[in-house]
């Protein structure tokens, strides 16, 4: 039995951006690794510029994430006031930006996603570091954030308790499937009509050991972070299918 840490991602406007060229900013339909353990981060208040600490974060996280409700895309079409770039000159605040009597307009086209709803699962690895956070802290640190929390955007507020619950299962699936659903989630997925089971895990997660519970196909995602200061990511084999049920598995 493995110890997975569960919790709720829901935003009535989220963004999991993808890779993002020039004016237009995509999202992906799920969040990615690098949003998850964005929330984990900010929850446990550490800083962009704590690359270790982020980067054991990293190592030591294995990571589920259920599709629970797809939600649908939204396009945004930004507009944003800057100054000319001029050698030597430094903005460190927005206010500071603002404030330059040169100012130009930048256009992007930005993605969202709008009553998305998912499950996430998170394990500790074999190899996790023992001096890291333990599951129990990091769940601590999810009710009382030491950063605001968002989904993807400083934009996009949480539209739901996070609701953490550490439960003991054989895979990440019979975890989720295990969690207590309270009543304004319940409410929520009866809305959404949020009845999605489609998984997508890491390689090393513990459903993909068991051999009923055969992958759909292998995805490459660019979401795993590299350098968070300068936002950089490599690419991420990601394993996506349905679980069977037990009955299912049996039979």
């Amino acid at each position: 039995m493995t110890l997975f840490l569960t919790l709720t991602l829901y935003a009535p406007l989220a963004a999991f951006g993808a890779i993002a060229v020039g004016e237009t900013r995509p999202s992906w339909p799920r969040p990615g690794r690098s949003a998850v353990l964005g929330v984990v981060a900010a929850a446990l208040g550490l800083a962009r510029d704590e690359e270790e600490a982020l980067a054991s974060l990293g190592r030591d996280l294995g990571l589920a994430v259920r599709d629970d409700a797809p939600g649908q895309p939204l396009s945004d079409y930004h507009t944003t006031q800057v100054p000319a770039q001029k050698r030597g000159r430094v903005h460190r605040t927005r206010q500071e930006e603002l404030a330059a009597p040169d100012l130009n307009t930048i256009l992007s086209q930005r993605e969202y996603r709008t009553d998305a709803l998912h499950s996430v699962a998170l394990w500790r690895r074999p190899t996790a570091d023992p001096a890291g956070p333990s599951l129990e802290a990091v769940a601590q640190a999810l009710r009382r954030p030491g950063f605001a929390p968002y989904l993807g955007r400083r934009s996009c507020p949480f539209g739901l308790p996070l609701d953490p619950q550490l439960i003991e299962a054989a895979t990440a699936a019979e975890a989720l499937a295990a969690r207590v659903v309270k009543a304004p989630e319940q409410a929520l997925r009866t809305r959404l009509k949020a009845t999605g089971q489609r998984l997508a895990v890491d390689l090393d997660a513990p459903d993909r050991a068991l051999r009923h519970q055969p992958s759909e196909r292998i995805e490459t995602r660019r979401d795993e972070p590299l350098c968070w200061g300068r936002r950089q990511f490599r690419e991420r084999a990601v394993a996506v299918f349905t679980p069977k049920t037990t009955e299912e598995a049996r039979s």
